[in-house]
């Protein structure tokens, strides 16, 4: 009985005599490789010289004949002998438009792919690879036969299966999963599988700078696709990447894609997103996620972290009117930590360096406002504190008309809290509207006095 390489090589000869090529001959009964050279090396030897020559003139039909008798006795000679018959086939195939012609030609490119990875196994991934995507060109309606071609080729290669079929695998794998074929756990295994041989050479030192850049490229192009064809909630993302990262798997690429994964799919609330931006701010700071986590860290009452945060984020942005927010933020967290006059200085800052913006000042406004009780509690002492407060409400909307109405009502709320003409009259000194008055305590500003009646 035939084995399928021998069927093959019958196909073969098969379609060399519809070309015309060979006039008779049968399929050898078998292909012997411990004659490397074939059973007559010299005549072998004149094929490949005669082949190469045609070949080389880009003489196809030519080049068939002695081609073909170098394949046939000879297969382990030279792999050069199976990349030129692939060629010349695929050259072939791309302008043979008969659909019956174009089956046997198929059939026998598949053939050589196959006699290359048997006959030469250190090439075995690249073949069966290079085999599965010429299948996506000349047959690309039958995706369920072309993902299996390249489950062969990942499975003969294993870990050193080449960086190009992993991303066209898994593309491949994604149309059969989004056809109903695969399912999404199918699609996450094949996924993990993948990226493990990405990384496995990745880790490996010697790699050469090119498959570096391969690898690398063909699993930025896993993540996308992960990304844009598969995951679609937070749950999801949970379940197949919290365990790995915090089982110590912190490698960049993997903990980008979870971090922009959590992002993109809303998922920023979840204590895994906070400690996946914690580790990228850590060998990728930038100021905006910085500031997002000292926001994050202040909301959650985490005073010290917060204020570390916001630290490194002011030290890294580099446009004021950016720098402004971030710093007046900052001055958010003393504030309500009641540590005014740090806050003050901060707003101060940020007034500097957006001075049209007037909302540190509304912001100092506030502080003021805030200290009747740090700031006495009673007497005309603190209630000086609204004096100076309505000052820079006012001083803001002068600065930014957009803030007018939120001053105006600001002004009309704390001027109720202005001292009555009577308390003025029998303080001690007592005091009437329109004299200069210094409020003391942190504040620490010259206003004037002003009754609420």
């Amino acid at each position: 009985m035939k084995t399928s390489f021998q069927q093959g090589f019958a196909r073969l000869f098969l379609l060399l005599s519809v070309f015309g090529l060979l006039a008779t001959g049968v399929a050898r009964a078998q292909v012997d490789c411990s004659k490397k050279w074939g059973v007559d090396s010299v005549q072998t030897i004149q094929n490949i010289s005669l082949y190469r020559e045609f070949f080389k003139q880009k003489n196809f039909a030519a080049a068939l004949e002695p081609w073909r008798y170098v394949f046939e006795q000879a297969p382990c000679a030279r792999e050069q002998t199976h990349i030129d018959g692939i060629a010349m086939f695929k050259d072939r195939l791309k302008t043979q438009k008969d659909s019956v012609l174009r089956t046997p030609l198929l059939d026998t490119l598949m053939l050589i792919y196959d006699a290359r990875a048997k006959f030469f196994p250190k090439s075995a991934s690249n073949a069966l690879g290079r085999k599965a995507v010429d299948m996506l060109e000349f047959i690309p309606g039958q995706n369920q036969r072309i993902r299996e071609a390249f489950e062969v080729a990942v499975r003969v290669g294993g870990q050193a299966t080449e960086p190009f079929v992993l991303g066209y695998y898994f593309k491949v794998a994604i149309k059969d999963y989004k056809g109903g074929v695969l399912n999404q756990g199918q699609i996450f295994d094949l996924y993990n599988q993948l990226t493990g041989i990405a990384d496995a050479n990745l880790a490996n030192p010697a790699l050469d700078s090119t498959k570096r850049l391969r690898y690398t490229e063909n699993k930025a192009a896993l993540d996308a696709d992960l990304s844009i064809s598969v995951i679609e909630n937070c749950d999801q993302i949970l379940k197949n990447f919290e365990a790995k990262f915090l089982a110590g798997n912190t490698e960049k690429a993997l903990r980008d894609l979870i971090y922009n994964q959590l992002r993109i799919k809303n998922c920023k609330d979840s204590e895994f997103y906070e400690k996946v931006a914690v580790s990228k701010f850590a060998d990728d700071p930038q100021p905006s996620l910085g500031i997002e986590l000292a926001r994050r860290f202040h909301k959650t009452n985490r005073t010290k972290d917060a204020d570390a945060y916001y630290q490194e984020a002011l030290k890294l942005v580099l446009d004021d009117s950016v720098k402004a927010q971030y710093t007046l933020d900052y001055a958010a967290l003393f504030s309500e930590d009641k540590q005014y006059d740090k806050a003050r200085e901060l707003a101060l800052q940020a007034n500097a360096l957006r001075p049209n913006w007037g909302k540190p000042l509304l912001f100092i406004g506030n502080l003021y406002a805030a200290s009747y009780n740090v700031c006495g509690g009673g007497g005309i002492p603190a209630q000086a504190v609204y004096w100076a407060a309505v000052d820079k409400f006012k001083q803001a909307a002068r600065i930014n008309p957009a803030l007018q109405s939120e001053c105006d009502q600001l002004v009309d709320k704390y001027s109720g809290y202005f001292p009555k003409k009577e308390t003025l009259f029998f303080n001690n000194p007592p005091y009437k509207g329109g004299d200069s008055y210094r409020v003391g305590c942190w504040i620490q500003e010259s206003t004037s006095v002003r009754t609420s009646d």
